[in-house]
Protein backbone atom coordinates (compact mmCIF):
# COMPACT_ATOMS: atom_id res chain seq x y z
CA UNK A 1 0.00 0.00 0.00
CA UNK A 2 1.64 3.52 -0.78
CA UNK A 3 1.11 6.10 1.24
CA UNK A 4 -1.21 9.07 0.33
CA UNK A 5 0.16 11.91 -1.38
CA UNK A 6 1.65 14.46 0.63
CA UNK A 7 1.85 12.15 3.68
CA UNK A 8 5.71 10.62 4.98
CA UNK A 9 5.69 7.38 5.91
CA UNK A 10 6.57 6.42 9.39
CA UNK A 11 8.04 3.18 10.66
CA UNK A 12 6.65 2.50 14.41
CA UNK A 13 7.22 0.19 17.23
CA UNK A 14 5.99 -0.59 20.43
CA UNK A 15 6.91 1.98 23.13
CA UNK A 16 8.60 0.78 26.32
CA UNK A 17 5.40 1.22 28.02
CA UNK A 18 3.17 -0.70 25.92
CA UNK A 19 5.70 -3.67 25.72
CA UNK A 20 5.55 -3.86 29.43
CA UNK A 21 1.73 -3.61 29.83
CA UNK A 22 1.63 -6.28 27.00
CA UNK A 23 3.53 -8.72 29.07
CA UNK A 24 1.80 -7.99 32.38
CA UNK A 25 -1.51 -9.29 30.72
CA UNK A 26 0.08 -12.13 29.37
CA UNK A 27 1.40 -12.93 32.45
CA UNK A 28 -1.56 -12.56 34.24
CA UNK A 29 -3.11 -14.67 31.65
CA UNK A 30 -1.02 -17.34 31.96
CA UNK A 31 -1.41 -17.35 36.14
CA UNK A 32 -5.04 -17.18 36.15
CA UNK A 33 -5.33 -20.37 33.42
CA UNK A 34 -3.15 -21.69 35.88
CA UNK A 35 -5.18 -20.95 39.00
CA UNK A 36 -8.23 -22.33 37.17
CA UNK A 37 -6.83 -25.82 35.70
CA UNK A 38 -7.77 -28.46 37.91
CA UNK A 39 -4.11 -30.52 39.47
CA UNK A 40 -4.83 -34.20 39.60
CA UNK A 41 -0.66 -34.19 41.44
CA UNK A 42 -1.11 -37.13 44.26
CA UNK A 43 0.94 -34.72 46.59
CA UNK A 44 -1.54 -31.65 46.72
CA UNK A 45 -3.31 -32.32 49.90
CA UNK A 46 -6.68 -30.44 51.69
CA UNK A 47 -5.95 -28.73 54.97
CA UNK A 48 -8.27 -28.06 57.83
CA UNK A 49 -9.40 -25.49 60.40
CA UNK A 50 -9.17 -28.72 63.25
CA UNK A 51 -8.55 -32.42 62.84
CA UNK A 52 -11.94 -32.86 65.09
CA UNK A 53 -14.96 -31.75 65.48
CA UNK A 54 -16.22 -31.82 69.01
CA UNK A 55 -19.46 -31.17 70.64
CA UNK A 56 -20.46 -30.71 74.24
CA UNK A 57 -22.97 -32.65 76.01
CA UNK A 58 -26.19 -32.97 73.57
CA UNK A 59 -29.62 -34.14 74.93
CA UNK A 60 -31.42 -36.48 73.20
CA UNK A 61 -33.03 -36.44 70.33
CA UNK A 62 -32.79 -32.53 70.99
CA UNK A 63 -30.29 -31.96 68.63
CA UNK A 64 -27.64 -29.42 69.12
CA UNK A 65 -25.74 -26.41 67.62
CA UNK A 66 -24.31 -25.86 64.57
CA UNK A 67 -20.47 -26.33 64.15
CA UNK A 68 -17.96 -25.13 61.28
CA UNK A 69 -15.21 -26.91 59.59
CA UNK A 70 -13.00 -24.49 57.22
CA UNK A 71 -11.20 -26.66 54.24
CA UNK A 72 -8.43 -25.02 52.76
CA UNK A 73 -6.66 -25.87 49.33
CA UNK A 74 -3.63 -24.59 49.64
CA UNK A 75 -2.45 -25.47 46.31
CA UNK A 76 -1.22 -22.88 43.49
CA UNK A 77 -4.03 -24.69 41.57
CA UNK A 78 -7.77 -25.55 41.87
CA UNK A 79 -8.43 -29.03 43.16
CA UNK A 80 -11.73 -31.70 42.85
CA UNK A 81 -12.32 -33.73 46.30
CA UNK A 82 -15.15 -36.09 47.10
CA UNK A 83 -16.35 -35.58 50.21
CA UNK A 84 -18.39 -38.54 52.14
CA UNK A 85 -20.09 -39.14 55.91
CA UNK A 86 -18.39 -41.92 57.32
CA UNK A 87 -21.73 -43.60 58.36
CA UNK A 88 -23.51 -42.09 55.89
CA UNK A 89 -27.43 -42.61 56.71
CA UNK A 90 -27.50 -44.12 59.80
CA UNK A 91 -24.90 -41.74 61.29
CA UNK A 92 -25.95 -39.34 64.26
CA UNK A 93 -24.06 -36.41 62.71
CA UNK A 94 -25.55 -34.14 59.54
CA UNK A 95 -23.54 -32.42 57.16
CA UNK A 96 -23.90 -29.37 55.05
CA UNK A 97 -21.61 -29.37 52.28
CA UNK A 98 -20.92 -25.81 51.10
CA UNK A 99 -24.28 -24.84 51.15
CA UNK A 100 -25.80 -28.46 50.07
CA UNK A 101 -27.58 -30.91 53.01
CA UNK A 102 -25.89 -34.16 52.00
CA UNK A 103 -23.95 -37.26 53.61
CA UNK A 104 -21.58 -37.00 50.69
CA UNK A 105 -20.88 -34.70 47.72
CA UNK A 106 -18.71 -36.12 44.52
CA UNK A 107 -16.17 -33.71 42.63
CA UNK A 108 -16.39 -30.56 45.02
CA UNK A 109 -14.40 -27.89 43.53
CA UNK A 110 -12.35 -25.54 45.51
CA UNK A 111 -10.11 -22.92 43.75
CA UNK A 112 -7.07 -22.58 44.40
CA UNK A 113 -5.84 -20.85 48.05
CA UNK A 114 -9.20 -20.67 48.47
CA UNK A 115 -11.84 -22.45 51.17
CA UNK A 116 -14.78 -23.60 51.47
CA UNK A 117 -17.39 -24.42 54.66
CA UNK A 118 -19.08 -27.65 55.69
CA UNK A 119 -21.28 -26.92 58.63
CA UNK A 120 -22.40 -30.53 60.67
CA UNK A 121 -24.95 -31.44 63.30
CA UNK A 122 -25.83 -34.05 65.18
CA UNK A 123 -28.79 -36.06 67.16
CA UNK A 124 -28.14 -38.65 69.70
CA UNK A 125 -29.92 -41.69 71.04
CA UNK A 126 -28.08 -42.52 74.52
CA UNK A 127 -30.17 -45.38 74.38
CA UNK A 128 -31.66 -44.49 78.24
CA UNK A 129 -28.06 -44.59 79.63
CA UNK A 130 -27.68 -42.56 83.00
CA UNK A 131 -24.61 -41.21 82.10
CA UNK A 132 -23.12 -39.65 79.18
CA UNK A 133 -22.14 -41.65 76.18
CA UNK A 134 -19.24 -40.69 73.47
CA UNK A 135 -20.85 -41.04 69.94
CA UNK A 136 -18.51 -40.58 66.92
CA UNK A 137 -17.86 -40.58 63.26
CA UNK A 138 -15.92 -38.87 60.95
CA UNK A 139 -16.00 -37.07 57.42
CA UNK A 140 -14.01 -38.68 54.30
CA UNK A 141 -12.07 -36.62 51.49
CA UNK A 142 -10.83 -38.51 48.69
CA UNK A 143 -8.10 -35.98 46.56
CA UNK A 144 -6.26 -37.44 43.60
CA UNK A 145 -6.36 -40.85 45.46
CA UNK A 146 -4.88 -39.08 48.50
CA UNK A 147 -7.94 -39.92 52.08
CA UNK A 148 -8.04 -37.80 54.28
CA UNK A 149 -10.30 -37.83 57.14
CA UNK A 150 -11.56 -35.11 59.87
CA UNK A 151 -13.11 -37.04 62.89
CA UNK A 152 -16.47 -36.04 65.02
CA UNK A 153 -17.15 -36.97 68.76
CA UNK A 154 -20.20 -35.91 70.64
CA UNK A 155 -21.11 -36.62 74.03
CA UNK A 156 -24.23 -37.62 74.36
CA UNK A 157 -26.66 -37.59 77.39
CA UNK A 158 -30.34 -38.67 78.05
CA UNK A 159 -32.50 -36.87 80.34
CA UNK A 160 -36.40 -36.44 81.90
CA UNK A 161 -38.17 -33.99 79.90
CA UNK A 162 -40.84 -31.89 81.20
CA UNK A 163 -43.31 -30.08 79.16
CA UNK A 164 -45.84 -27.14 81.14
CA UNK A 165 -46.73 -29.65 83.85
CA UNK A 166 -47.69 -29.68 87.28
CA UNK A 167 -46.00 -32.01 89.46
CA UNK A 168 -46.98 -32.88 93.21
CA UNK A 169 -45.02 -34.26 95.48
CA UNK A 170 -42.22 -35.24 93.91
CA UNK A 171 -38.44 -36.50 94.02
CA UNK A 172 -35.92 -35.84 91.44
CA UNK A 173 -32.59 -37.65 91.76
CA UNK A 174 -29.78 -38.39 89.77
CA UNK A 175 -27.62 -38.45 87.80
CA UNK A 176 -29.75 -38.30 84.40
CA UNK A 177 -30.65 -34.37 84.56
CA UNK A 178 -34.07 -32.69 84.12
CA UNK A 179 -35.18 -30.56 81.45
CA UNK A 180 -37.79 -27.88 81.62
CA UNK A 181 -40.17 -26.51 78.57
CA UNK A 182 -42.46 -24.22 79.66
CA UNK A 183 -43.38 -23.48 83.00
CA UNK A 184 -43.18 -26.32 85.15
CA UNK A 185 -45.78 -25.88 88.46
CA UNK A 186 -45.29 -27.10 91.98
CA UNK A 187 -48.37 -27.71 92.58
CA UNK A 188 -50.05 -25.97 96.10
CA UNK A 189 -49.47 -28.13 99.06
CA UNK A 190 -47.19 -30.13 97.67
CA UNK A 191 -43.60 -30.19 97.93
CA UNK A 192 -40.79 -31.07 94.96
CA UNK A 193 -37.91 -32.25 96.40
CA UNK A 194 -34.33 -32.18 94.92
CA UNK A 195 -31.78 -34.29 95.74
CA UNK A 196 -27.80 -33.63 96.04
CA UNK A 197 -25.84 -33.33 92.41
CA UNK A 198 -29.02 -33.16 90.06
CA UNK A 199 -28.52 -30.88 87.26
CA UNK A 200 -32.01 -28.91 85.69
CA UNK A 201 -31.51 -27.35 82.91
CA UNK A 202 -34.11 -24.21 81.67
CA UNK A 203 -34.61 -24.09 77.72
CA UNK A 204 -35.35 -20.66 76.51
CA UNK A 205 -38.04 -18.76 78.21
CA UNK A 206 -38.73 -21.63 80.64
CA UNK A 207 -39.38 -21.36 84.40
CA UNK A 208 -40.48 -22.84 87.35
CA UNK A 209 -43.23 -21.95 89.76
CA UNK A 210 -43.54 -23.04 92.85
CA UNK A 211 -47.02 -22.78 94.54
CA UNK A 212 -45.91 -25.51 97.33
CA UNK A 213 -43.42 -26.35 98.54
CA UNK A 214 -39.10 -26.58 96.80
CA UNK A 215 -36.73 -28.59 98.73
CA UNK A 216 -33.69 -28.77 97.09
CA UNK A 217 -30.44 -29.99 99.31
CA UNK A 218 -27.37 -30.49 97.44
CA UNK A 219 -24.01 -30.43 98.82
CA UNK A 220 -20.50 -28.33 99.12
CA UNK A 221 -19.54 -31.82 96.73
CA UNK A 222 -22.28 -32.09 94.95
CA UNK A 223 -24.22 -29.28 94.36
CA UNK A 224 -27.56 -28.45 92.46
CA UNK A 225 -27.22 -26.49 89.12
CA UNK A 226 -29.85 -24.77 87.62
CA UNK A 227 -29.27 -23.27 84.05
CA UNK A 228 -30.07 -22.72 80.66
CA UNK A 229 -30.13 -26.02 78.62
CA UNK A 230 -27.39 -24.85 75.82
CA UNK A 231 -24.18 -26.39 76.96
CA UNK A 232 -21.85 -25.33 74.54
CA UNK A 233 -19.01 -23.16 75.48
CA UNK A 234 -20.10 -20.32 73.89
CA UNK A 235 -22.80 -19.89 76.18
CA UNK A 236 -21.18 -20.61 79.15
CA UNK A 237 -21.32 -17.29 79.94
CA UNK A 238 -25.02 -15.54 78.61
CA UNK A 239 -27.55 -14.43 80.90
CA UNK A 240 -30.99 -14.31 79.70
CA UNK A 241 -31.43 -17.96 78.46
CA UNK A 242 -34.44 -18.64 80.52
CA UNK A 243 -37.32 -16.95 82.78
CA UNK A 244 -36.92 -17.36 86.55
CA UNK A 245 -37.99 -19.84 89.81
CA UNK A 246 -40.61 -18.22 91.03
CA UNK A 247 -42.18 -18.47 94.53
CA UNK A 248 -45.72 -17.50 95.25
CA UNK A 249 -47.23 -15.88 98.11
CA UNK A 250 -48.81 -19.42 99.08
CA UNK A 251 -45.26 -20.94 99.15
CA UNK A 252 -44.40 -22.15 102.61
CA UNK A 253 -41.08 -24.40 104.12
CA UNK A 254 -38.75 -24.07 101.55
CA UNK A 255 -35.09 -24.81 101.70
CA UNK A 256 -32.58 -24.52 99.18
CA UNK A 257 -29.03 -25.87 100.23
CA UNK A 258 -25.78 -25.63 97.99
CA UNK A 259 -27.49 -24.81 94.71
CA UNK A 260 -25.94 -23.15 92.10
CA UNK A 261 -28.39 -20.99 89.44
CA UNK A 262 -26.89 -19.16 86.91
CA UNK A 263 -27.71 -17.78 83.32
CA UNK A 264 -30.95 -17.11 83.77
CA UNK A 265 -33.52 -13.59 83.43
CA UNK A 266 -34.66 -13.13 87.27
CA UNK A 267 -32.97 -15.56 89.18
CA UNK A 268 -35.37 -16.05 92.56
CA UNK A 269 -38.36 -13.85 92.77
CA UNK A 270 -40.23 -14.18 96.31
CA UNK A 271 -43.65 -13.30 96.88
CA UNK A 272 -46.30 -10.68 95.16
CA UNK A 273 -47.01 -7.50 95.39
CA UNK A 274 -50.72 -7.43 95.47
CA UNK A 275 -51.27 -9.67 98.01
CA UNK A 276 -51.20 -9.72 101.95
CA UNK A 277 -49.56 -13.24 102.19
CA UNK A 278 -45.83 -13.98 103.09
CA UNK A 279 -44.05 -16.76 101.85
CA UNK A 280 -40.53 -17.91 103.30
CA UNK A 281 -37.93 -19.46 102.09
CA UNK A 282 -34.19 -20.38 103.28
CA UNK A 283 -31.27 -20.08 101.33
CA UNK A 284 -28.29 -21.79 102.43
CA UNK A 285 -24.75 -21.88 100.18
CA UNK A 286 -27.17 -20.56 97.21
CA UNK A 287 -25.06 -19.07 94.62
CA UNK A 288 -27.23 -16.71 92.02
CA UNK A 289 -25.36 -15.46 89.34
CA UNK A 290 -25.38 -13.82 85.77
CA UNK A 291 -29.23 -12.85 85.27
CA UNK A 292 -29.76 -10.51 82.39
CA UNK A 293 -32.51 -8.42 84.95
CA UNK A 294 -32.09 -9.24 88.69
CA UNK A 295 -30.69 -11.77 90.71
CA UNK A 296 -32.92 -12.43 93.92
CA UNK A 297 -35.99 -10.13 94.22
CA UNK A 298 -38.34 -10.87 97.41
CA UNK A 299 -42.13 -8.75 97.45
CA UNK A 300 -43.21 -8.52 101.09
CA UNK A 301 -41.51 -11.81 101.94
CA UNK A 302 -39.44 -13.78 104.60
CA UNK A 303 -35.90 -14.21 103.86
CA UNK A 304 -33.35 -15.96 105.61
CA UNK A 305 -29.72 -16.31 103.93
CA UNK A 306 -26.89 -17.82 104.63
CA UNK A 307 -23.59 -17.85 103.08
CA UNK A 308 -24.50 -16.92 100.02
CA UNK A 309 -23.44 -15.38 96.72
CA UNK A 310 -25.52 -12.92 94.62
CA UNK A 311 -22.92 -11.74 91.66
CA UNK A 312 -23.35 -9.96 87.97
CA UNK A 313 -26.90 -8.93 87.26
CA UNK A 314 -28.39 -6.63 84.82
CA UNK A 315 -30.39 -4.55 87.47
CA UNK A 316 -30.10 -4.71 91.13
CA UNK A 317 -28.74 -7.80 92.36
CA UNK A 318 -30.89 -7.89 96.11
CA UNK A 319 -34.14 -6.30 95.74
CA UNK A 320 -36.46 -6.15 98.37
CA UNK A 321 -39.35 -4.59 98.34
CA UNK A 322 -42.90 -4.30 100.54
CA UNK A 323 -41.89 -5.48 103.87
CA UNK A 324 -40.92 -8.58 105.20
CA UNK A 325 -38.23 -10.07 107.36
CA UNK A 326 -34.82 -10.79 105.37
CA UNK A 327 -31.54 -11.50 107.04
CA UNK A 328 -28.81 -11.87 105.13
CA UNK A 329 -25.57 -13.27 106.84
CA UNK A 330 -22.03 -14.15 105.66
CA UNK A 331 -23.41 -13.37 102.03
CA UNK A 332 -21.52 -11.22 99.10
CA UNK A 333 -23.59 -9.51 96.87
CA UNK A 334 -21.11 -7.97 94.03
CA UNK A 335 -21.87 -6.29 90.75
CA UNK A 336 -20.50 -5.54 86.96
CA UNK A 337 -17.82 -8.03 87.18
CA UNK A 338 -18.95 -10.07 84.24
CA UNK A 339 -17.76 -9.27 80.66
CA UNK A 340 -21.26 -7.85 80.28
CA UNK A 341 -22.70 -4.79 80.31
CA UNK A 342 -24.26 -3.37 83.63
CA UNK A 343 -28.36 -2.03 81.88
CA UNK A 344 -29.26 0.13 84.57
CA UNK A 345 -27.84 2.32 87.21
CA UNK A 346 -29.89 -0.01 89.76
CA UNK A 347 -27.98 0.07 92.98
CA UNK A 348 -26.40 -3.72 93.72
CA UNK A 349 -29.07 -3.76 96.90
CA UNK A 350 -32.02 -2.26 96.24
CA UNK A 351 -34.77 -1.87 99.22
CA UNK A 352 -37.76 -0.23 98.66
CA UNK A 353 -40.28 -0.96 102.02
CA UNK A 354 -42.93 1.36 100.37
CA UNK A 355 -43.81 -0.03 97.29
CA UNK A 356 -46.32 1.44 95.54
CA UNK A 357 -48.07 -1.55 94.49
CA UNK A 358 -48.39 -3.14 97.71
CA UNK A 359 -51.82 -3.41 99.45
CA UNK A 360 -51.59 -2.41 102.46
CA UNK A 361 -48.31 -1.50 104.89
CA UNK A 362 -46.40 -5.36 105.83
CA UNK A 363 -43.64 -4.27 108.41
CA UNK A 364 -40.10 -4.48 107.49
CA UNK A 365 -37.35 -5.81 108.83
CA UNK A 366 -33.40 -6.19 107.03
CA UNK A 367 -30.62 -6.89 108.56
CA UNK A 368 -27.27 -7.33 106.45
CA UNK A 369 -24.19 -9.15 109.13
CA UNK A 370 -20.79 -10.06 107.94
CA UNK A 371 -21.71 -9.51 104.58
CA UNK A 372 -19.78 -7.89 101.37
CA UNK A 373 -21.95 -5.46 99.28
CA UNK A 374 -19.76 -4.31 96.56
CA UNK A 375 -19.98 -3.14 93.13
CA UNK A 376 -18.39 -0.48 90.10
CA UNK A 377 -20.77 2.61 91.35
CA UNK A 378 -20.16 4.99 94.26
CA UNK A 379 -23.14 4.02 96.00
CA UNK A 380 -24.65 0.27 95.61
CA UNK A 381 -27.29 0.31 98.69
CA UNK A 382 -30.56 2.31 98.01
CA UNK A 383 -32.72 2.10 100.79
CA UNK A 384 -36.17 3.73 100.87
CA UNK A 385 -38.50 3.51 103.58
CA UNK A 386 -37.56 0.24 105.35
CA UNK A 387 -38.64 0.07 108.83
CA UNK A 388 -35.36 -1.10 109.84
CA UNK A 389 -32.66 -1.91 108.21
CA UNK A 390 -29.00 -2.65 109.62
CA UNK A 391 -25.91 -3.54 108.64
CA UNK A 392 -23.59 -4.32 111.00
CA UNK A 393 -20.19 -5.91 110.70
CA UNK A 394 -20.09 -5.18 106.61
CA UNK A 395 -18.49 -4.16 104.14
CA UNK A 396 -19.93 -1.92 101.89
CA UNK A 397 -19.71 0.49 98.95
CA UNK A 398 -22.12 3.39 99.67
CA UNK A 399 -22.75 7.09 100.08
CA UNK A 400 -24.57 6.68 102.77
CA UNK A 401 -24.33 8.37 106.55
CA UNK A 402 -22.64 5.17 107.93
CA UNK A 403 -22.57 6.91 111.23
CA UNK A 404 -26.00 6.73 111.93
CA UNK A 405 -27.99 4.01 113.88
CA UNK A 406 -28.54 1.73 110.85
CA UNK A 407 -25.12 0.96 110.68
CA UNK A 408 -22.00 -0.53 113.48
CA UNK A 409 -18.52 -1.70 112.60
CA UNK A 410 -18.85 -1.37 109.10
CA UNK A 411 -15.86 -1.26 106.35
CA UNK A 412 -16.94 1.67 103.95
CA UNK A 413 -15.51 2.01 99.91
CA UNK A 414 -12.44 -0.08 100.72
CA UNK A 415 -11.85 -2.92 97.94
CA UNK A 416 -12.52 -6.29 99.31
CA UNK A 417 -9.69 -8.01 96.83
CA UNK A 418 -11.54 -10.40 94.80
CA UNK A 419 -9.46 -13.36 93.72
CA UNK A 420 -10.62 -13.06 90.09
CA UNK A 421 -14.17 -10.99 90.16
CA UNK A 422 -14.17 -10.71 86.07
CA UNK A 423 -13.95 -14.73 86.08
CA UNK A 424 -16.90 -14.96 88.68
CA UNK A 425 -14.51 -15.89 91.61
CA UNK A 426 -15.61 -14.23 94.52
CA UNK A 427 -13.23 -15.73 97.06
CA UNK A 428 -10.99 -13.49 98.96
CA UNK A 429 -7.17 -12.52 98.34
CA UNK A 430 -5.21 -12.97 101.43
CA UNK A 431 -4.90 -8.94 102.51
CA UNK A 432 -8.27 -8.85 101.68
CA UNK A 433 -9.57 -6.42 104.75
CA UNK A 434 -12.67 -8.84 104.89
CA UNK A 435 -10.52 -11.03 106.52
CA UNK A 436 -11.38 -11.88 110.10
CA UNK A 437 -13.41 -8.92 110.35
CA UNK A 438 -16.22 -10.47 110.97
CA UNK A 439 -18.21 -11.17 114.64
CA UNK A 440 -19.55 -15.06 115.19
CA UNK A 441 -21.66 -13.71 117.86
CA UNK A 442 -24.10 -10.98 116.06
CA UNK A 443 -25.85 -14.38 113.44
CA UNK A 444 -26.61 -17.87 115.10
CA UNK A 445 -23.34 -19.85 114.87
CA UNK A 446 -22.19 -20.68 111.06
CA UNK A 447 -19.47 -22.94 111.10
CA UNK A 448 -18.68 -23.27 107.35
CA UNK A 449 -18.62 -21.34 104.49
CA UNK A 450 -20.38 -21.61 100.84
CA UNK A 451 -17.44 -23.91 99.66
CA UNK A 452 -18.00 -26.34 102.62
CA UNK A 453 -14.71 -25.19 104.63
CA UNK A 454 -14.38 -23.93 107.93
CA UNK A 455 -15.13 -20.85 109.72
CA UNK A 456 -12.68 -21.00 112.16
CA UNK A 457 -9.63 -20.47 110.27
CA UNK A 458 -8.55 -17.42 111.96
CA UNK A 459 -9.43 -15.30 115.18
CA UNK A 460 -12.75 -14.65 113.28
CA UNK A 461 -14.71 -15.18 110.57
CA UNK A 462 -14.54 -13.52 106.97
CA UNK A 463 -16.57 -11.27 105.56
CA UNK A 464 -18.72 -12.63 102.46
CA UNK A 465 -19.98 -16.47 101.62
CA UNK A 466 -15.99 -17.25 101.87
CA UNK A 467 -13.94 -18.22 104.08
CA UNK A 468 -10.40 -17.49 102.89
CA UNK A 469 -7.75 -20.08 102.96
CA UNK A 470 -4.33 -20.61 101.72
CA UNK A 471 -4.00 -22.01 98.39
Amino acid sequence: MKPLPGVRSVATSPSPLGRGLGWFFLLLFILSCSRNDITTDPGCRLAFSADTVQFDTVFTMLGSATHRLMVYNPNKQAIRTNIALAGGSSSPFRLNIDGLAAESAKGVEIAARDSMYIFVEVTVDPQNSDLPVVIGDSILFETNTNRQRVCLEAYGQDVYILRNETVGATTWAGPKPYLVYGQLTVDTLETLRIEAGVHVYLHRDAGIHVKGSLVAEGTADQPIVMTGDRLEKMYRDIPGQWGSITFGTASRDNLLRHVEIRNGTNGLVFGNPRYGQIPAITLDAVAVTNMSNAGITVFAADVDAVNCLAANCGSHVVGLFGGGTSRFAYCTVANNYSPYIRRTSTAVLTVNQTYSDIEGKIPGNVFFGNSIIYGTMSNEIDVNGADACMFDRCLLRTAMDTATSGFANVLVNTDPMFIEPSKANFRLKEKSPARDAGDSGIVPPVTEDIDGNSRTVGPAPDLGAYEWRPE
